[in-house]
């Protein structure tokens, strides 16, 4: 889904904010909602990245299906995460298939 924050998550979820953020940042590590939200949106970028069925998918396509508003923040946060580009991800993952 996208813009969805932390409040909306919590409300979703019927717990309070302030419960959900000690959970993030403690109890599962990540720095902050975002660093959270974006390591699920990159896995779901990863798996349509690497089904054959999606070969021809563009990635603007499968960053805006995960998530992501724009490609340059996609691609940063993706590169972040895997250490490549998603355009370089795809093709590792074809050549390795």
């Amino acid at each position: 889904q996208e813009n969805v924050t932390i409040g909306v998550l919590a409300t979703r979820l019927g717990i309070p904010e302030y419960r959900l953020r000690r959970l993030i940042n403690s109890e599962l590590g990540y720095r902050n909602f975002n660093s959270f939200l974006n390591s699920h949106r990159i896995a779901e970028a990863q798996a349509a990245l690497a089904d054959p069925a999606q070969a021809e998918v563009p990635v603007i396509t499968i960053a805006m299906d995960a998530g992501f508003q724009s490609l340059g923040p996609f691609n940063r946060a993706f590169k972040a995460v895997t250490g490549v580009t998603p355009t370089e991800y795809r093709r590792m993952r074809r050549s390795a298939a």
